[in-house]
């Protein structure tokens, strides 16, 4: 019954994710709050526990200030909206807001369940909360003269003591909860301090500034700390595991790799789709596959993409990425920039150009959630008609893609399990278009994606070698070669 409970209630949250270009993020900010509640609660573990966590600390610069410069009406005003704020985006990031600390918030990512980007998704959350208090920081100085009105966030990853307490079931202690407050109240404003422990989890993914060691109250030994500056563009993110500057050799895999090379080598020659899905648990070495990959592709366009753990509440979650990789879409445009780059980044690329190619473009762009609705190619099309025209109008744009050049392209999907169901039809859609398209596409995926798609290609064959679309499943490695490994 939980089960079921918890998938009804992430089914609910999709279906309004799917709106939120018509809804718009504030109603839709309201209308999954109470749902995202109580799918937490669900989630959340009885009694005392530990749990590796994230914990964030966010406040506002120097409130006590603030508060001298304005009358208390106004003061409550600006600090209530500063802290809604945080609280939305901290579980739009998939946290969980603690407590309120007066001018600030104090929330955890993993307290109701560990997921392997809870400390990305903290991160980006605190970037969120930064990019809030600039845009905060704008209305105060409009509507109030305020201009040193700033936000700070610090992160910490580490083991805390969590269940029922003094905070009913929002307790968190332990060291990491008073590490992740040393990083805030080191953090200078409008900045965002990690420690090296989250820092060890999400490097790849953002730029980031070493700082200084840092002596903080009560660790012995100083710490390293560094500055978040932006999330990487998407394309050029990926996770770093392992001990840094230490390059390991791939034991065991050169069948595996082969294999990868020979699908890439078959679009080349065939002129033709090639897919391959590599499939295997947690820790196999899929990624190192398809480091080793990419580094032997240095002839190849490769365009990036990865799923993420809440990708399934995100409809049409990988044409999005696409989009935002292919015309430079950043998560902090407006909605106005985000369409006019869209238009501009595909209309180039369809044989017909013109208005043609813009309703081409407008299509694409409003199938990934942006709002066309006013646009007169979008206006009075059932969702249906538009989903089919949209899909009629992607593999052209591909098409085109790899028309230009001598470059293959190479489309390279990572954790496909995670991906929402939408991306999954649209990647069957570009399958069943193999004939069209110039292109390899390399996916991994955990053995949870063929229980959602049990169709979705057929297991290897005698003649797998030579199938267009395939799949290959990744076998831990004998013992005599995980001791090389180690060694």
């Amino acid at each position: 019954m939980l089960d079921k409970d918890t998938q009804d209630l992430r089914t609910a949250i999709a279906a309004l994710e799917s709106q939120r270009a018509m809804l718009g993020d504030s109603v839709l900010e309201l209308a999954t709050a109470p749902l995202r509640a109580r799918l937490a609660a669900l989630l959340r573990p009885a009694g005392l526990k530990h749990r590796l966590v994230t914990v964030l600390f966010a406040d506002v610069v120097g409130s006590t200030a603030l508060a001298t410069g304005l009358d208390a009406e106004d003061t409550l005003a600006l600090l209530s909206a500063a802290l809604r704020r945080m609280a939305a985006i901290v579980e739009a990031h998939q946290g969980r807001v603690l407590r309120f600390t007066g001018d600030g918030v104090k929330a955890a990512f993993g307290m109701d369940e560990t997921r392997e980007d809870d400390a990305e998704r903290a991160v980006r959350a605190g970037l969120a909360i930064l990019q809030a208090g600039r845009e905060q920081a704008g209305a105060a100085a409009r509507l109030h003269g305020i201009t040193d009105f700033a936000v700070r966030v610090g992160v910490h990853s580490g083991d805390v003591a969590l269940g029922e307490g003094v905070e009913d079931d929002n307790t968190a202690m332990g060291a990491a909860v008073n590490i992740a407050a040393r990083m805030e109240q080191h953090a200078p404003p409008g900045g965002l301090r990690i420690s090296h422990d989250t820092w060890s989890q999400v490097r790849g993914l953002f730029e980031l500034e070493a700082q200084p060691m840092l002596q903080v109250k009560g660790i012995e030994a100083p710490m390293q700390t560094y500055l978040v500056r932006a999330a990487l563009e998407r394309g050029a993110a990926s996770v770093e595991r392992g001990l840094q500057g230490l390059a390991t050799p791939m034991v065991g895999r050169d069948a595996e790799l082969q294999r990868l090379l020979q699908t890439v080598e078959r679009a080349r020659q065939t002129r033709q789709l090639q897919a391959l899905t590599l499939v295997g648990d947690a820790g196999l070495g899929k990624s190192r596959l398809l480091r080793e990959l990419m580094a032997a592709l240095q002839d190849c366009r490769l365009l990036i993409l990865r799923s993420q753990p809440d990708s399934q509440l995100r409809p049409w979650g990988l044409l999005r990425s696409l989009l935002a990789l292919q015309c430079g879409v950043a998560d902090t445009d407006s909605a106005e920039v985000a369409r006019r780059k869209v238009v501009d980044g595909l209309s180039p690329w369809f044989e017909e150009r013109g208005e043609f190619a813009k309703r081409q473009a407008q299509l694409i762009g409003q199938l990934s959630g942006l709002d066309f609705a006013d646009s007169p190619t979008v206006k009075g099309l059932d969702p249906r008609t538009l989903r089919d025209q949209a899909l009629m109008a992607l593999p052209a744009y591909l098409q085109a893609l790899a028309a230009q050049g001598s470059s293959l392209p190479v489309l390279i999907v990572e954790d496909l399990h995670w991906a929402d169901d939408s991306s999954l039809d649209l990647l069957q859609h570009l399958l069943a278009h193999a004939a069209e398209l110039r292109l390899a596409l390399v996916m991994t995926a955990r053995q949870p994606l063929l229980v959602r798609r049990p169709d979705w290609v057929k297991p290897d064959t005698a003649d797998a070698a030579v199938t267009a679309v395939a799949l290959m499943t990744l076998s831990p490695l004998p013992t005599d070669q995980c001791n090389e490994l180690m060694q």
